[in-house]
């Protein structure tokens, strides 16, 4: 069931230097929406939910459940209930998987007692049981695919409104990639606000029911 906007974006724009990566962006996703952004690599893709999510700088209007979003306050975005799951999970590999997962609690504690007896935290390592044999085990030395479910897990201990995920499927077997698309669609279902990045959206259309296209920088309908 969708509802009002979760998210607003208008005319965003990322730069690096000289470099536009993004130009006039313009889209917005209802709650408890399930959209794909999609297009070519290097096309602006990941640079458009960095600037959503306050990790770079940017030009243009950002709301988020009807609150306008500060310019590059990744913390203001993560209190609010915008969660990212960046691009090749960059997890802190000498820490282990549950440690991992405790960190997404930080947006309301800091407590790793209270984030461990949490219903968050719960939800989250519950997302994928077969992950439990390896929930002490240093992140660094898991699988790809092991590696995502933690990336995964971490942003949902993070109790979010909105969680974002960039390329969930990168350099995955595709057996795991679909084990990863159950997960997201169990999320969305449960009513979190569901982005996918994808390359291919054949993928993300098997639970996402609209598509931002991007190309050249420049996003819209396909």
């Amino acid at each position: 069931m969708t509802g009002g906007p979760a998210l607003r974006v208008s005319g965003l724009s990322v730069a690096y230097g000289d470099v536009v990566a993004v130009h006039d962006a313009t889209f917005s996703v209802a709650a408890g929406e399930a959209c794909a952004i999609t297009g070519p690599n290097g096309n602006g893709k990941s640079s458009i939910l960095m600037g959503i999510a306050g990790l770079v700088r940017r030009r243009g209007g950002v709301e988020i459940f009807g609150d306008p979003a500060p310019n590059g306050d990744v913390r203001w975005a993560a209190r609010h209930g915008l969660t990212l799951v960046p691009e090749r999970r960059q997890l802190y590999p000498d820490l282990s998987a549950a440690d991992n997962v405790v960190l997404g609690c930080y947006p309301w504690t800091r407590s790793m007692r209270r984030a461990r007896r949490s219903g968050p935290f719960s939800k989250a390592i519950d997302l994928f049981p077969e992950m439990r044999p390896h929930l002490r085990q240093p992140a660094g030395t898991l699988s790809g695919g092991q590696q995502q479910m933690v990336a995964i897990m971490r942003g949902l201990a993070s109790d979010p409104r909105i969680l974002a995920v960039d390329e969930p499927c990168l350099g995955l077997a595709e057996a795991v990639s679909r084990r990863v698309y159950d997960a997201l669609a169990s999320i969305h279902a449960a009513g979190t606000t569901l982005i996918v990045v994808e390359e291919a959206p054949r993928r993300a259309l098997m639970i996402c029911g609209r598509r931002v296209e991007v190309r050249n920088g420049v996003a819209g309908a396909p």
